[in-house]
């Protein structure tokens, strides 16, 4: 098993600290997605959970557009 990493200054997994500070939101958030499924990590020794880069990009899904209710009385 080889293990590459292209950026040496950039892991493949990231902390739930930095997985939040990347997507803007709480550290409770990350851990909730884990949670539930939504996002998948690998805990190292029995504290320290890992992300690795490409679930947290796989978590990420595009907006659609919503057309805008009809003003009342047009």
């Amino acid at each position: 098993m080889s293990f590459t990493v292209t950026d040496p200054y950039r892991s493949e997994f990231i902390t739930v600290t930095e997985a939040a500070e990347e997507l803007r939101v709480t550290e409770r958030y990350i851990r909730k997605l884990i949670a539930n499924g939504d996002l998948s990590a690998v805990r190292v020794g029995s504290r320290l959970v890992r992300i690795h880069r490409e679930s947290l990009a796989e978590i990420l899904q595009p907006m659609h557009a919503v057309a805008p209710a009809p003003r009342r009385g047009q």
